[in-house]
């Protein structure tokens, strides 16, 4: 498991553990013949993701010794760890280096077919390259615009000034793609060579070998990023029960992020893998270089994916490797532009054994839409990730507290935290005595708080981090608004009711589920946010109302709650494996 995260128990020192050595808490597949020195300069986040991408550089580069420089940003960038420029270092992104390590494994690894002598070059180098990100910027970085990138200059713009009108504009683009969703998708089918239709012989695929003697039991987790929301709340959670099961979770991710969430204890022990893309060059068709290394240097009991498309991309191969080893994957929301992960769970339909959903109605549109056979279909809801529920009673809004309104969930444009500054702004015009509470952090943290700063909101509208218990917002709250553009069934919502804080909501994915139709607003914008202005007033006025509606969504609650929860029914599945 390794030593706990405390700085003070810090050592570069590493302890070998069969394959794994553990070194500064982190598990890795390597020992540092050089320059360990210096890695108790980083910080805890900054050394689980160098750790990680050597562990990845390892697996790439069997028996082999390297050496890794270390970078610091030069403005405003995402970590970068093995993407193809990560071999050769050919970028300005590696500017400012910060230190050098080398590295050494003894991984024995069957060789992976590598036809193009680009990908060889790359491949048999002996220096990597990667980038760390700044740990003052980590959290609330503002979105990225790259230099030249005129259209994204000028949409930035366009949803600064007007930002509900940009949400128009956008779904109106996102209407395209509707018949992604309301129509069955085709599967990918793959012969043994791999290719649609089996045609080309460069993606030939070549099975991985066997499993390592001795190699320990792992399960290969695929996750979206490090980073903070419902969905990521869920992933982690199995992390830990994969942990708590006896087995050795071995987690990738592939989502450029700042992975704040890297150090958090579920990923304790773990064997972690964040990934960078492109790896058009390094990644060989049908060869899978860091897959395969996986496969062979571990016990693989069991296949879990998250939101991760790389691992979906990737499944036919593990499945032609390993067969008879069980795959799982769990989605949440049905994307209006392309659908999304469900989608790309129904186009890998036959890699995949059971779909994992949270909600009801995303379980009929699998089986009923999609036409996934209800067999290998588990509805399972989520609930208690964030608080623990109280006395699952109504709570009555203690006297001289002002009527108070939370928005829970990550800074995203998915979640819409324009639309709730909105609503507060109609809310307060109309004159209702009300306050707010706008509780999350995210990429979009710097332009929500100037909407909140234009809107003058600042005597009404409390900004708390994610670094505020969840269960003190709900505390200090009489409501709950969901203001997003798309969403599953929200984990908050779950947790606001069994809080015994109501609901209101935009009408969006599987909302419905659980709050009833007089507490649902129109998803369009500009409908939304005199709706929900409305249904506030309302709600602030009339205290009666307010525990009827609490009452109906918790009744709501407990008849979806009557399924087994999702923590029970993945602890029985890997308790198989």
């Amino acid at each position: 498991m390794g030593p706990p995260r405390d700085p003070s128990h810090r050592t570069a020192r590493g302890v070998i553990i069969s394959t794994l050595t553990t070194i500064l808490g982190q598990a890795c597949l390597f020992t540092v013949t050089d320059g360990g020195q210096r890695l108790e300069e980083l910080s805890a986040r900054e050394w689980a993701i160098l750790a990680g991408a050597c562990n990845a550089h390892a697996l790439m580069a069997p028996g082999r010794e390297l050496t890794v420089h270390v970078y610091h940003p030069d403005g405003q960038h995402f970590p970068r760890t093995t993407d193809d420029r990560s071999f050769d270092g050919r970028s300005r992104l590696y500017r400012r280096r910060r230190l050098t390590l080398r590295i050494r494994n003894d991984l024995q690894v069957s060789p992976a077919p590598v036809p193009d002598s680009r990908q060889r070059v790359l491949l048999e180098g002996d220096t990597r390259h990667v980038l760390l990100s700044d740990d003052a910027t980590a959290v609330e970085k503002p979105l990225l615009v790259q230099p030249g990138d005129l259209r994204g200059r000028i949409l930035r713009s366009a949803r600064g000034r007007a930002p509900l009108w940009y949400d128009e504009l956008r779904d109106l683009e996102a209407l395209r793609h509707r018949w992604s969703i309301t129509r069955p998708r085709r599967r990918r089918v793959y012969t043994d060579d791999f290719a649609p239709g089996g045609d080309h012989e460069e993606d030939t695929v070549v099975p991985a070998g066997p499993v390592a003697p001795g190699a320990p039991r792992a399960v290969l987790v695929g996750m979206h990023w490090f980073e903070i929301g419902g969905a990521e709340r869920w992933a982690f959670e199995t992390v830990r029960l994969v942990r708590e099961a006896g087995l050795l979770p071995v987690v990738l991710t592939s989502r450029d992020s700042h992975h704040e969430w890297i150090t958090r204890p579920e990923l304790e022990g773990a064997v972690l893998l964040p990934l960078s893309e492109p790896t058009a060059l390094t990644q060989t068709p049908g060869g899978e270089q860091l897959l395969r290394a996986v496969l062979e240097t571990f016990d693989v009991r069991g296949v879990v994916v998250h939101h991760s498309q790389w691992l979906y991309d990737r499944l036919p191969f593990v499945k032609l490797s390993r067969p008879d080893v069980p795959t799982v994957d769990s989605t949440h929301i049905v994307e209006y532009r392309g659908g999304g992960f469900p989608v790309s769970a129904v186009l890998a339909d036959h890699s995949i054994d059971l779909h994992h959903v949270i909600s009801p109605s995303l379980a009929a549109w699998m089986v009923d839409t999609q036409r996934v056979p209800a067999e290998k279909v588990v509805m399972a809801p989520l609930g208690g990730l964030t608080v623990e529920a109280a006395d699952q009673a109504f709570r009555p809004r203690p006297d001289g507290r002002p009527f108070t309104v939370a928005f829970v969930g990550r800074l995203a444009r998915q979640k819409a935290p324009e639309v709730f500054v909105a609503a507060a702004a109609r809310a307060r015009s109309r004159g209702s005595d009300v306050r707010f509470i706008l509780h999350g952090h995210g990429e979009l943290a710097p332009w929500v708080d100037d909407l909140v700063d234009r809107a003058g909101l600042q005597d009404v509208l409390e900004r708390r981090s994610g670094d505020v218990p969840v269960v003190r917002t709900l505390e200090d709250s009489d409501l709950l608004a969901v203001t997003s553009h798309n969403e599953g069934l929200t984990l908050t919502t779950l947790e606001a009711v069994a809080h015994g804080v109501p609901v209101i909501s935009t009408d969006v994915g599987a909302q419905s589920d659980l709050v009833p139709r007089e507490a649902l607003v129109p998803r369009n914008v500009h409908r939304a946010v005199p709706a929900l202005a409305r249904l506030i007033g309302e709600l602030a006025d009339d205290e009666a109302a307010r525990r009827l509606l609490w009452e109906t969504e918790r009744t709501a609650e407990r008849r979806l709650l009557t399924h087994t929860s999702a923590n029970d029914w993945f602890r029985e599945v890997v308790s198989t494996w």
